[in-house]
């Protein structure tokens, strides 16, 4: 009996479980589901998106592509509502049947706003850095993912920005930040200082499309960046998504080719992770410019002709693979950059002279380690280091006998001479330079926080002249060591108010050489070393006034050491210095920004900021008018007064106008300077005090227009057409106060105009671009009447994956 009482229950219990089963299938068989992607205005795919049926309170997060999929969705109405960081929230309603599969795409716009210092779009990389009080623009490359640009071409558009050049794709750089320029504004890539990528790793080797953001500090720069910069840093910011494919391919005048690869890959079971960036670029650099034909000494005719010896070719390989999201560890990777370029050499620092045989190389290769975590062993410590070690070797060859060329390319010879077309040099740089910073933040409350930087910088330089063995200078070590630490305190009285106090600690030795007693009996080439250090200080801070308007002022007294190129020279152009000095300076900001809005459509930012910068012992390039090569000296005393602002407008996600206006009078503030001539050695009066510095631009202004188009000729399709404008005032190329009126050389006042066109389909996946730069076919100049290219066109095309 007992048995068939279990045999009894078993079968209930199968009769019991097939009909719950039965009743599941069934109503399995009648949910929903619904699927889509999500992306930006402008077509791109947004990755960690979330995506909610608030009724059902069932949601997911887009992967690494932007789909979503929400699976087992009983039938009826209900409210989707989706939202990211940076983006507009939305909310649409929709209604599912039984079964049904609802494929629903969304076109997120974006929202910008300002956040204690920071113009913000999206989510920053780094914890509590962007809510310091310090004066940072930040620019997301979202909206130009398809443009032709590059780092160079996005950062001139900054209002206080220039990026001066001398000539077309691959020519020398000089960024100007407030009136500071060269090396007193520091760049780095992803947090490595770009100190000693070499020539081959510049701003302009840099598409895009291989970015995610580029931030701007201006004057204060922040503790954990743990460098020496004067008037501020850039930090450019490589696409840090866990999963992609993108790939570029432009082609314009001049023979300009250019071809970039980036793409990642992450296992979410794991963490392991891929990514890597290839960049090619390539110019003849054939454009035209206005010059002087000489015959000997003589100038015979002024005309336009065409460059022909300006050819540059680049490329980039950057490898990281590590772990991400460990415990141990939320970036554990091991990386490797990869780089080269060859560069003709057409003209040096002046166009007075011209080069048919001069070529440069460099060859780097930089091993990487990026190690951060936070909440280390405790809550609220977080911790991140970055170790790079630079092995750069590069080459300057002016080895034409006897060669010289005019501008038609013509080549006169003088039989026996041993001459070279500059210096006859067959010179090889073996570089070497290691880098390593250690931050470490520790939230005490929330209301106080500690960070703490230590950077650490060591460059060795060997070099050998194969046309000159015996060359004296070559026999001397150079070497520079640098460190820098730095210690900042943040307190956050409330939501309004936050202030931070912080510190730096800067030593540098250096070994180089130095000539003595030139022209005379005891001339002589003897070793040098020399050590400094020094300390600065300031602080930082930020209040809103109201929600939408906030006030900011920044304080800093720093320090700058001269670098590499500046105390060594680069062989050929740039002629050492070994008695230059540290520069410092006493930056003061002050600024104010207001966003607001009028109805649901208008969006309204505005940005005003003065300036004011004591300078002491100014490091400047010394620019002649008759000689090609330059030299760093110091300035013992300037000051820059200076006002810059903005104004950025937007209509819904279709148009937007913007501009900014910079102006920044730089003077020389000595009274006093020293004469070190043979017949006349002493100090003796400033006869430029109270001039603006030569060559340097001192009133400049951009203006952009955008639109944006939907469904345009072809179904799903995005059409953007952008304008952008760029005014320089006329300057001054030599002191103001030295010649006649009529003498007195002048870089005439200018402007210059840039159209894009671009269409995106498929969702963002197939991408087509046009630009025209330099509309107009304007005479533009930045450095020293180096003309740059006239009228271009561009062709680009991107795959998106």
């Amino acid at each position: 009996m007992q048995q068939f009482i279990k045999i009894i229950g078993a079968i209930v219990q199968v009769l019991v479980l097939v009909c719950f089963t039965n009743a599941a299938w069934g109503q399995e068989l009648t949910k929903a589901v619904i699927s889509g992607s999500v992306r930006t205005s402008a077509g791109e795919p947004l990755a960690g998106v979330s995506v909610v049926l608030k009724e059902a309170q069932k949601g997911i997060t887009t992967d690494a592509a932007g789909r979503y999929e929400i699976t087992n969705v009983s039938p009826g109405d209900y409210t989707l509502l989706i939202s990211f960081l940076g983006f507009e929230t939305q909310e649409k309603s929709i209604s599912l049947k039984p079964s049904q599969t609802l494929e629903l795409n969304i076109s997120l716009r974006e929202k910008t706003f300002e956040m204690k210092g920071v113009e913000i779009v999206g989510k920053s990389a780094t914890r509590e850095v962007n809510e310091q009080p310090y004066a940072v623009t930040a620019i997301s490359t979202r909206e130009l993912q398809n443009s032709t640009s590059d780092a160079k071409e996005v950062l001139n558009r900054v209002a206080g920005v220039r990026v001066l050049e001398e000539g077309g794709l691959g020519s020398n750089l000089s960024f100007s930040l407030n009136g500071f320029s060269g090396d007193q504004v520091k760049f780095f890539l992803d947090g490595i200082p770009m100190d000693n990528f070499g020539s081959s790793l510049q701003m302009s080797d840099i598409p895009v499309n291989s970015i995610d953001r580029i931030e701007v500090y201006k004057g204060v720069v922040p503790v954990w960046l743990g460098t020496d910069a004067l008037g501020g840093a850039v930090n450019i910011i490589t696409n840090r998504k866990a999963k992609f494919l993108d790939a570029s391919y432009s082609v314009g005048s001049f023979y300009t080719h250019r071809l970039s690869l980036n793409g990642a890959y992450t296992n979410p079971a794991n963490g392991y992770t891929f990514r890597g960036n290839v960049n090619y670029n390539y110019s003849d650099n054939n454009y035209r410019v206005l010059v002087p034909i000489r015959e000997g000494s003589n100038i015979i005719d002024t005309t336009e002709v065409e460059r022909f010896h300006d050819r540059y070719h680049s490329g980039t390989v950057k490898l990281e693979t590590g772990w991400v999201n460990k415990k141990y560890a939320d970036n554990l990777l091991f990386g490797v950059i990869a780089s080269g370029n060859d560069k003709q050499v057409q003209t040096g620092a002046t166009m007075n002279s011209v080069y048919g045989g001069i070529m440069r190389n460099s060859r780097s290769v930089v091993p990487t380690l990026r190690y951060s975590k936070d909440d280390l062993l405790v809550d609220g410590l977080n911790v991140s280091l970055y170790t790079a070690y630079n092995i750069t070797k590069s080459e300057v060859i002016d080895t034409l006998r006897g060669v010289t060329y005019n501008w038609l390319g013509q080549a006169t010879y003088t039989p026996g001479s041993n001459n070279g077309e500059l210096l006859r040099t067959y010179t090889t740089f073996d570089d070497n330079d290691f880098n390593s910073q250690l931050n470490a933040g520790y939230t005490l409350s929330p209301k106080h926080s500690l960070a703490f930087n230590y950077a650490y910088s060591y460059f060795r330089r060997k070099a050998f002249d194969s046309e000159n063995p015996d060359r004296i200078e070559n026999q001397f070590p150079r070497s520079l060591n640098k460190q820098v630490l730095g210690l900042a305190y943040k307190f956050d009285l409330n939501e309004k108010w936050s202030t931070t106090l912080f510190s730096k600690a800067y030593f540098l030795h250096a070994r180089t050489s130095k000539q003595y007693d030139f022209a005379l009996e005891t001339q002589r080439t003897e070793a040098l070393e020399s050590s400094k250090r020094n300390f600065g200080y300031g602080l930082a801070t930020t209040y809103f006034l109201l929600p939408d308007l906030q006030l900011k002022a920044s304080y800093e007294h720093t320090y700058r050491m001269p670098w590499a190129t500046e105390i060594f020279g680069d062989g050929l152009f740039v002629q050492p210095n070994p008695d230059l000095g540290p520069e410092q300076s006493d930056n003061f900001n002050a600024g104010a920004a207001y966003g607001f809005k009028l109805g649901q459509d208008h969006q309204f930012n505005l940005e005003s900021s003065f300036v004011y910068r004591e300078a002491k012992d100014l490091i400047y390039q010394v620019v002649r008018v008759a000689s090609p090569q330059t030299y760093y000296d110091n300035l013992s005393d300037t000051r820059t007064l200076g006002v810059e602002g903005s104004l950025r407008y937007q209509w819904r996600d279709m148009l937007r106008l913007g501009g900014n206006f910079t102006f920044q009078d730089i003077t020389d503030q000595a009274d006093l300077v020293f004469n070190d001539s043979y017949t006349n050695t002493g100090w003796q009066r400033n006869f430029q005090k109270g001039f603006r510095l030569p060559n340097t631009p001192y009133m400049f202004g951009n203006a952009n227009a955008g639109f944006t188009l939907r469904d345009v000729l072809v179904p799903g399709a995005v059409w953007n057409v952008n304008y952008y404008y760029n005014y320089v005032e006329q300057y001054f190329l030599s002191w103001a106060e030295l010649g006649s009126r009529d003498s007195k050389k002048v870089i005439p006042t200018q402007s210059s105009h840039n159209l894009e066109l671009s269409g995106s389909f498929r969702e963002g996946r197939y991408n087509v671009a046009i630009e025209c730069r330099n509309l107009t076919d304007a005479l533009l100049y930045d450095k020293y009447y180096l003309q740059k290219p006239g009228r271009a066109f561009y062709l680009k095309f991107r795959y998106v994956l």
